[in-house]
């Protein structure tokens, strides 16, 4: 926990108020700058660290980039590799148009460590107050993808992130299209021109780029900013990143309880079919992931299945009431929401 006692400080351009205590997450990060001296009150629990640095961990790039949606915002996506800092960026662009008094709206579309719904997800949420990260932003529309791989559900994310960004240009002047870290080998370059090609951004930054994934922003007609990655990013292990995913889910079932539901009076689908499902007698899809979904298919909540049985299904939720869908994903969960594998 952390607070301002005295003096001005800042995290990622959003302002540190005095004697309001700020709560820092495990394995979470807060890089706080001051004009001047400043006191603080802080207390570290189990595990906590605190270093000191001179300068800034925001590099100039990323600064300028900022003046230059200030006079010219619109949709802006951001490109990089795994661990580059594009969800940092997010958060300090978001501040400081917001700081000015612009709206501005985050799209999450990393369905493998989403911050501002869980993992299998892709988001939308419009600044309403300074945050020092997309996981303090509250999902606005959130839609099920059911894999935490672009590679398995490239499509399906993208026409998300289409109605994503029609629904956020219709309340901010700009929106920030955060995007996952897949940007090696053809596959992935194919991918990520299909997303440009899908979004049409008035402006592309792209975070420390390999030579293949630059050479793709040539061949798109938009303004492209390609910045350094800051010196203080730091790459997670591949258990890191599967914990941070866990850690996801936890956050939104946190509270769940057991519910039965009917299939007679709710729809059944794979999340990479669009044809109804049907049970017959009992299915082993314990652990698996759902989304359950409005009539317009958005996200109401995630949740856990615990069995099937012919024509009802039981499963772990935070939802009140019956969704209009079902839409059973990949991931495989155990009761406390570890990933255990994925469903083939």
């Amino acid at each position: 926990m952390i607070t301002l006692t005295k003096g001005e400080a800042s995290s990622l351009g959003a302002p540190l108020n005095r004697d309001v205590w700020n709560t820092i997450g495990p394995d979470q990060k807060l890089a706080i700058e001051t004009p001047d001296s400043c006191s603080l009150d802080i207390r570290l629990g189990k595990g906590g660290k605190l270093d000191r640095f001179g300068g800034s961990t925001i590099p100039t790039g990323w600064r300028e980039a900022s003046q230059v949606l200030s006079t010219k915002p619109g949709v802006v996506v951001i490109l990089g590799d795994v661990d580059s800092g594009k969800s940092t960026l997010s958060t300090f662009l978001g501040n400081e148009f917001f700081r000015h008094g612009g709206t501005v709206s985050v799209i999450d579309g990393d369905v493998g460590q989403a911050d501002i719904g869980p993992p299998t997800t892709i988001s939308t949420s419009r600044l309403r107050q300074h945050v020092f990260g997309l996981q303090y932003l509250s999902p606005d529309v959130s839609l099920f993808v059911g894999d935490t791989s672009p590679s398995v559900v490239g499509e399906k994310v993208l026409s998300g992130l289409l109605r994503l960004r029609d629904l956020a240009k219709e309340e901010s002047e700009l929106v920030i299209v955060n995007t996952d870290g897949w940007v090696r080998g053809e596959d992935a370059l194919r991918y990520k021109n299909r997303l440009l090609e899908v979004i049409r951004p008035d402006l592309v930054l792209g975070i420390d780029l390999e030579v293949e994934t630059d050479r793709l922003l040539d061949n798109h007609d938009c303004t492209v900013l390609r910045l350094a990655r800051s010196s203080y990013a730091r790459v997670r292990s591949r258990l890191e990143r599967k914990r941070a995913r866990e850690s996801g889910y936890k956050r939104f079932l946190r509270n769940a309880r057991r519910v039965s539901l009917s299939l007679r009076e709710v729809k059944l689908r794979r999340f990479n079919s669009h044809y109804q499902m049907k049970i017959q007698g009992q299915e082993n899809l314990r652990g698996v992931i759902a989304g359950l979904l409005d009539d317009q298919d958005h996200l109401q909540s995630i949740s856990r299945v615990e069995r099937f049985r012919n024509d009802s299904v039981v499963l772990w939720t935070v939802l009140n009431g019956a969704p209009n869908t079902i839409e059973l994903g990949s991931v495989v969960l155990s009761p406390r929401y570890n990933e255990l594998g994925y469903d083939t």
